[in-house]
């Protein structure tokens, strides 16, 4: 499961370049790294939902989440500027 192909890829402002999370195991990772730099409750559930995800059913919705909140905390690359990534 954790090889699990995120689509389209999340690509993540990062320094000192942005990063891309193109599977499941990019996605739990990063935000373990998140977390270990102090970040809220909201990315603590993420990380459960992310590390507990059994099927592809809920490796998407929690792919999904972390969408939301990187769109929340403006932490997203706009696609248009992603091409040349």
């Amino acid at each position: 499961m954790s090889e699990l192909k995120i689509e389209p890829v999340i690509i993540v402002k990062d320094m000192p370049k942005p990063r891309r999370l193109a599977t499941l195991s990019q996605a739990k990772a990063f935000v373990e790294e998140e977390l270990r730099r102090g970040r809220p409750p909201a990315w603590r559930d993420l990380h459960r939902r992310l590390s507990s995800a059994v099927s592809a059913e809920d490796a998407i919705e929690a792919v999904g989440a972390l969408r939301e909140l990187l769109q929340l905390e403006d932490l997203i690359v706009p696609h248009c500027t992603t091409e040349h990534l």
